[in-house]
């Protein structure tokens, strides 16, 4: 994901020799202006001031560079205008400030949990699989639900572009030639796949499902059959009542109804087509050389089927057990390739399978995409594994010994770190609250979970509500305290 190092780029020990170098100006010291030195070692400095029971009232600076402080001949200097974190003067009393240097602490981005769809180079997080397709040259398209609803197109090898955003909110997507047939229940329109522009648009009321293909359009739409050949419709009669799946095959037409009943229409009328399997139809797609599959639901398992337009058995595959839960499917119609996609309760995911060899009689398919989202409302660690879990967990503060003070030599004493979010993102906190560095940017973060790795490392865990993203953190022995005075 990438790597990030908390150092300044300025070396310390140069600069506490030539402050005047630095600031030809020096300021006098105000009432209110605390002057400290830290200690000598590159890096980015924390700040705040406390009362004297040792409460947090104001971050003064965080994960600052120390070009980002005044300085003169006995140190760096930092104003407090007397206002707490909210802006309130504070009472009379005794004030200490303290900060943090911190040094070369390393954080690495390792890995996305619970959702395969989101990467590091895309901001578009998403949600919510609703429909998938295949287009030539077995280039996945996905209807994704992020903080809008769009297309995202992947290329064979695997790499995705960004999530071109819609006009309509479609239920279903599929192949139509270079563009996408997109619909709900009231209208259906080509898409460019690439842009996400409408290329033409109907709206037709009560839409069951919908295929295209070069120049034809064929739409169910409550018992009726629309079918248009450029642009020109023709009138079909319905074979049956409650059709629910249709097909634009390279020479004809099919429809089917849930129970499996397929037709394929010859000239003007429709014939029946005996595909040999009974149960109840999931989902049907047009394939190669006028082929059709058939995923149909039995009483023992669901089952893949690939017929020729007169229902004469191509292939049949059982699907595997952890497939029963596919519920449709689309197929390549220039390549042995299907997209299959499951959506239940616990999981979403998309498959895509190709015919590699006949062995023994027996059709061998490998895989060759592979996506799954887990919806989650909260998420838990449990065995270095992630896990959705319906409340939510805190996490323990974690404890790191740091390096001795350079400026010293003397032990300091035991680090007590967590994490908070903020509209910034992730940030590594010492236990009292002070800010000490970013692990990362990431928007609208609603839980936060981090262990302790090793003896001066982290794991940490940020969510969005769309992914688990996880970051290690090492070089936490690199966290340097100092004081930098006090006032009543």
């Amino acid at each position: 994901m990438f790597d990030r190092r908390w150092t300044s780029g300025l070396t310390l020990a140069l600069w506490l020799l030539s402050f005047s170098a630095l600031h030809a100006e020096e300021e006098e010291a105000g009432a209110n202006q605390l002057m400290f030195v830290p200690p000598p070692v590159e890096g980015v400095i924390s700040l705040a001031v406390y009362d004297s029971k040792g409460k947090l009232v104001r971050v003064l600076k965080k994960a600052a560079p120390i070009e980002s402080f005044k300085s003169g001949l006995n140190g760096l200097y930092i104003d407090w205008d007397g206002n707490d974190a909210q802006g309130k003067t504070v009472p009379g009393g005794k004030f200490f400030a303290r900060g943090v240097l911190i040094g070369d602490v390393k954080v690495e981005g390792v890995a996305f949990h619970l959702n395969d769809w989101v990467h590091g180079s895309d901001n578009s997080r998403i949600r919510k699989i609703f429909s998938a397709t295949l287009l030539s040259e077995l280039r996945p398209v996905v209807l994704a639900g992020a903080s809008q609803l769009g297309l995202v197109t992947f290329e064979r090898n695997g790499t995705r572009s960004k999530l071109n955003s819609l006009t309509f909110s479609p239920q279903t997507i599929k192949a139509a030639g270079s563009n996408i047939l997109a619909f709900d229940n009231a209208r259906f329109a080509l898409i460019d796949p690439t842009t996400g522009a409408e290329v033409s648009q109907q709206s037709i009321p009560d839409v069951r499902d919908a295929d295209a293909f070069e120049n034809r359009i064929l739409v169910l739409t409550g018992d009726q059959i629309k079918y248009q050949i450029n642009d020109k419709p023709i009138d079909l009669r319905p074979p049956a009542d409650n059709l629910f799946r249709c097909a634009v095959l390279t020479s004809s037409i099919v429809v089917a109804t849930k129970q499996a009943k397929i037709w394929k229409l010859d000239g003007q009328q429709f014939s029946e087509v005996d595909p040999g399997e009974t149960g109840q139809l999931l989902d049907l797609s047009a394939g190669t050389s006028d082929s059709i599959w058939l995923l149909v639901k039995t009483a023992t398992a669901s089952v893949l089927k690939q017929a020729s337009p007169a229902g004469q058995t191509l292939r049949e595959i059982v699907l595997p057990p952890e497939l029963q839960t596919v519920t449709r499917l689309s197929a390549s119609r220039n390549e042995d390739a299907l997209l299959l996609i499951s959506d239940n309760d616990a999981i979403q995911r998309v498959i895509g399978v190709r015919f590699q060899v006949a062995n023994q009689g027996k059709s061998v398919w490998i895989k060759w995409f592979d996506r799954t989202l887990v919806p989650f409302r909260f998420f838990d660690v449990r065995e270095g594994k992630v896990v959705p879990t319906d409340a939510r967990t805190d996490s323990p503060p974690v404890f790191v010994k740091p390096a001795n003070n350079p400026m010293e030599n003397t032990r300091q004493a035991t680090f007590q770190l967590t994490i908070y979010a903020d509209e910034t993102g992730a940030w590594v906190a010492s236990v009292d609250g002070l800010p000490l560095f970013q692990v990362c940017e990431t928007k609208n973060i609603n839980q936060t979970r981090w262990i302790s790795d090793g003896a001066n490392g982290m794991r940490v865990y940020v969510s969005d509500g769309s992914v688990v993203e996880e970051y290690h953190l090492t070089g936490l022995e690199n966290l340097f305290r100092f004081d930098a005075g006090s006032f009543d």
